[in-house]
């Protein structure tokens, strides 16, 4: 993809060692408020790719940071109708934005570029190993122990995954764009 770049060598290792899925807190509804802290729930991941949607709200708990999702937190639907669905929080504000329970987030860890990781979550080869393992029945499912021992191929370099993360997001960016255009430009008769 960027010749004469990198060495383009790769290595496999298991997602869950480059990142980890974390599952999310079990939020009671009969709580919810008008106003407060947005809860990402499985209804507010997008098949356009945002994470978006009417938002409930709950109160600010003060042992949270294991449910808070950081700007640009690549999530999954882990059960319903919509699993295994990747959308990407857009929060440029950093407000505190909670994680709800069979809501999944790729947790960022050390030495590895998380725009890579978004596109790999993304992409066709995790599709395909999630739709091996896919739990069907009365409401499919899948568990953060299945994704994590997905097995993908990344680049050794930290160098050559930050270019190939720039570069989709820099798609996704302008495919964003011309989407919104489309719309602006759209008038119903």
């Amino acid at each position: 993809m960027f010749p004469g770049s990198f060495a383009f060598t790769w290595e496999q290792r298991k997602l869950g060692e480059i990142a980890p899925l974390r599952g999310g807190y079990a939020f009671q509804s009969n709580n919810f408020l008008e106003d407060g802290i947005p809860i990402v729930k499985i209804s507010n991941i997008l098949s356009t790719g945002e994470v978006a949607g009417e938002f409930s709200f709950y109160e600010e708990l003060d042992d949270d940071t294991n449910f808070i999702l950081p700007d640009k937190a690549a999530v999954l639907a882990m059960s319903g109708a919509t699993t295994g669905k990747v959308s990407i929080l857009s929060n440029p504000s950093n407000i505190k934005f909670y994680q709800n329970q069979r809501v999944g987030y790729f947790k960022k860890t050390d030495g590895i570029n998380y725009p890579f990781i978004s596109t790999l979550v993304r992409s066709k080869v995790f599709n395909n190993q999630l739709n091996s393992i896919l739990v069907t029945g009365a409401q499919p499912n899948v568990s953060s122990k299945d994704i994590d021992d997905f097995d993908v191929l990344i680049p050794a370099s930290y160098k050559e995954q930050k270019k190939i993360g720039a570069y989709f997001s820099n798609l996704d960016h302008l495919i964003t764009l011309h989407q919104r255009k489309l719309v602006y430009l759209y008038i119903p008769s």
